[in-house]
């Protein structure tokens, strides 16, 4: 069976794009030098660039262009000259992309890539054993976050429960089922000022002034929001 771990949170602070650009254009000029595209008489100029961008930014050179480079796999996706300003494009969409589909991050150590890569998604890095392509991993991924998911909302259904002291009839349990579409309908937070602390499901027209159990009659509302209601339909 395939393994799926979630290893560890991750976060990505974007490298702004004057320092990316500034980054990006001495490596264009590196490897221009290399396929013999610029005339290599000037030895230094180069390490002069260098100097000069890490005295203006106060960052490693190196260390900006690894970071972006650790997008490999998204922003050389095609094959072609890419100019650098669709480079910084291209690796802002890849960052973009984590929260919507799981992304493959390129390993490096000094300026060589290790062969290894590892998934970020969600704001968490995932880690698959076994053979499997790119696209069966992502299939991976999304299904065990669907899975954890549902566990979660499982939970909350089963101890977020609502409860009045001042009622003094015996209120029907909201189906587990209801609860679920609830949860997922106001994305787990409160449907009035979108706090996710302390959530209660709450009857918009109460069972009291007969007010069903279906998700329709039924919202998500923190603990002070819901406190602050009256036994009146609003």
């Amino acid at each position: 069976m395939p393994s799926v771990k979630k290893t560890r949170p991750i976060s990505f602070e974007t490298i702004d794009e004057t320092k990316a650009m500034a980054a990006l254009e001495i490596y264009a000029y590196s490897y221009n030098k290399k396929e013999g595209r610029v005339d290599p008489s000037n030895q230094n100029e180069q390490q002069d660039q260098i100097d000069k961008f890490e005295k203006t930014y106060g960052h490693s050179y190196h260390d900006v262009i690894v970071e972006i480079w650790k997008w490999h796999s998204y922003i050389f996706r095609v094959k072609k000259d890419h100019p650098i300003e669709e480079l910084y494009s291209d690796y802002v969409a890849g960052i973009s992309l984590t929260n919507k589909e799981p992304m493959k991050l390129v390993k490096y150590k000094g300026w060589e890539t290790t062969g290894d890569t590892e998934w970020a998604f969600k704001g968490y890095v995932y880690e698959v054993k076994g053979f499997y392509s790119d696209d069966e991993i992502k299939l991976l991924i999304l299904e065990d976050f669907d899975k954890e998911r549902s566990y979660f909302e499982k939970l909350n259904a089963k101890f977020n429960q609502t409860t009045n002291v001042n009622t003094t009839y015996e209120r029907p349990r909201i189906p587990e089922s209801v609860r679920i579409e609830v949860w997922r309908r106001d994305s787990g937070k409160c449907a009035r000022c979108g706090s996710r602390e302390k959530l209660e499901y709450d009857h918009i027209v109460p069972v009291s002034k007969g007010g069903s159990n279906t998700a329709r009659n039924i919202e998500l509302l923190c603990e002070k929001c819901n406190r602050s209601k009256s036994n009146n339909v609003v």
